[in-house]
């Protein structure tokens, strides 16, 4: 079987919007300051880069079950749109994603809202520690905030 068998669904909700201690653990070991967002369920992390730019990194506390592998993600920003990208965007993401071994780029609508984003993030296993989390929270942080300076200049995220 490929994937867990689903809990009772009133559990599942209440367990959903939990943060994830295993998170909240592995930050606090780190020293790492976050907030928790119960609505999106998402621990938000500010990373300072070089040159005074700062890139902001979501780590998923919800998690998701993959041929007996707990997972989450971990991702950011590097560029919104109130439109969807144009094909020479779209297309250099995708370019790009051929040359990653360690994460992808992607872009994510919400259906109710018209910003368009173009997304970088890594899988990693739900459980991860402090000392592998931080390389890619870094990892996150630097491939976004470089294609966010590549495509406007900009430090918006």
């Amino acid at each position: 079987m490929f994937f867990e068998p689903s809990q009772d669904s009133q559990q599942a909700d209440t367990e959903d919007r939990m943060p994830d201690a295993r998170v909240i653990a592995a930050l606090d070991e780190l020293d790492i300051r976050y907030e928790y967002t119960p609505g999106s369920q998402q621990f938000e992390v500010k990373y300072w880069l070089d040159g005074g730019r700062s890139q902001t990194v979501y780590i998923a506390s919800r998690t998701h079950w993959f041929i007996g592998v707990e997972l989450r993600q971990i991702f950011s920003v590097a560029l919104a749109s109130d439109n969807p990208f144009n094909s020479s965007t779209a297309n250099l993401l995708l370019r790009e994603n051929f040359d990653l071994i360690h994460g992808s780029w992607s872009i994510f609508h919400e259906p109710e809202d018209k910003e368009h984003f173009a997304i970088f993030s890594i899988t990693a296993f739900a459980s991860v520690h402090a000392e592998l989390l931080l390389p890619i929270i870094e990892c996150v942080a630097k491939t976004a905030d470089e294609m966010e300076h590549r495509l406007s200049g900009l430090d918006e995220f």
